[in-house]
């Protein structure tokens, strides 16, 4: 799972939806933009049934090299909420080990408030 949280009065509640997606996700993660159809196509003859949404599913998506370009230019941080031991064997050069019971339990003292915040997890 990849997303961007914008930091602000939403952030509380986006770090809970992203900790559900990311706690709750079995899908593989890149930092890549993803695409998913959802409109039927114009001239269907009968609807296409769609898939409920997951809170994972309605997380901001961004790409790696916009992720990069904020991160140089000083205006997010990356952070990895897989937990210490994946962190451990392989994590995303410069992101930061949070993982992701702190942010479920509100505990985001080690986040900076000016910042976007770009979390990945497995």
């Amino acid at each position: 799972m990849k997303m961007i949280l914008k930091l602000g009065g939403s952030m509380i509640a986006a770090m809970a939806i992203s900790a559900i997606g990311c706690s709750k996700s079995g899908v593989g993660a890149n930092i890549a933009d993803s695409t998913r159809a959802s409109a039927p196509p114009v001239n269907s003859a009968s609807p296409i049934p769609t898939l409920p949404q997951s809170a994972e599913d309605k997380m901001p998506r961004i790409g790696a090299e916009e992720a990069k370009k904020l991160v140089a230019d000083g205006k997010a941080i990356i952070i990895d909420v897989r937990g210490a031991d994946a962190y451990n064997i392989s994590h995303i050069k410069g992101s930061l080990d949070i993982p992701i019971n702190k942010l479920e339990s509100g505990d985001l003292k080690n986040l900076p408030k000016d910042k976007q915040i770009i979390a990945y997890c497995s």
